[in-house]
């Protein structure tokens, strides 16, 4: 007897195409991510938030882009369907044309990566592997938030790897966030010994 598949989630590029045919000068957080809410969890949101840190930014920059994922990985965590944004967040606004043409870099390779992406190794996208994104996402999104030099790319893609994971329902793809998630630790651990030998050696000059 053959089994049903389970349908892939929603398309994450389709919204995001229909949310860059906006014309305001600028959107809020709020607006940005209603579009996304009750499609498939907090994925598509997760996503959606990451995009600003997984380009190349200032020092200092990803702290602050970083900061509502700290609110939206927790909740994750909790099972939650639905964001909640504290109000101040929610009324914070930003350019729509620079994120338009930020949507725009983007589509072309998350649009390849939906293609692929296909219902497979459930139990790391059902409700305990979901949690389990979250707690890892949350971690990401800390690591983001702290004065790391140069510790943004990792974190981030790993970061768009657990939410189109859990969007198109694809533990493969979570997989690979996992892979960068250990990559990312690696490498912060490297930089960080690194710190405390220039440290070390110019404490001992003194």
């Amino acid at each position: 007897m053959s089994h049903a598949r389970a349908p892939a989630g929603p398309s994450l590029s389709g919204t995001l195409r229909n949310l860059a045919r906006s014309r305001r000068a600028r959107l809020s957080l709020g607006d940005l991510v209603a579009p996304f809410e009750g499609q498939g969890g907090l994925g598509q949101v997760l996503f959606v938030l990451a995009l600003p840190v997984l380009v190349p930014l200032p020092p200092g920059a990803s702290m602050i882009l970083a900061l509502p994922l700290l609110i939206v990985a927790p909740q994750i965590v909790a099972g939650r369907d639905r964001l909640w944004l504290p109000g101040w967040l929610a009324r914070r606004t930003f350019d729509r044309a620079a994120f338009t043409k930020l949507i725009g870099r983007v589509l072309p390779l998350l649009e390849r990566i939906e293609a692929l992406g296909r219902p497979r190794i459930s139990g790391l996208t059902g409700p305990l592997g979901a949690r389990a994104v979250g707690v890892a996402a949350s971690l990401m999104a800390l690591v983001l938030v702290l004065p790391i030099p140069f510790a943004n790319l990792l974190p981030a893609l790993a970061l768009g790897l657990f939410a189109l994971g859990l969007t198109r329902r694809d533990g493969l793809l979570v997989l690979g966030g996992y892979a960068l998630l250990g990559l990312a630790g690696a490498v912060i651990d490297l930089g960080a010994q690194g710190v405390l030998m220039i440290v070390h050696r110019l404490a001992g000059r003194m």
